[in-house]
């Protein structure tokens, strides 16, 4: 889930940025090798405290 997300992402910005076809393999991959790391441990620690928030709110409702 975390390499397809960094995919889409960096890719999304790096097309949204203007990067020349020619650079532009070259600049994702760079994009993603930063990006995956982040977004790894940010499912890791971020999505066991929004699985258990909507766990109160949808129970609470």
């Amino acid at each position: 889930m975390s390499a397809v997300t960094s995919l889409i992402v960096s890719a999304v910005i790096l097309a949204l940025r203007g990067v020349p076809a020619l650079l532009f393999l070259h600049q994702w991959a760079r994009a993603f090798i930063t990006a995956w790391p982040v977004v790894f441990l940010s499912i890791i620690l971020i999505a066991p405290r929004i699985d258990r928030l909507l766990d109160w709110v949808v129970e609470r409702h």
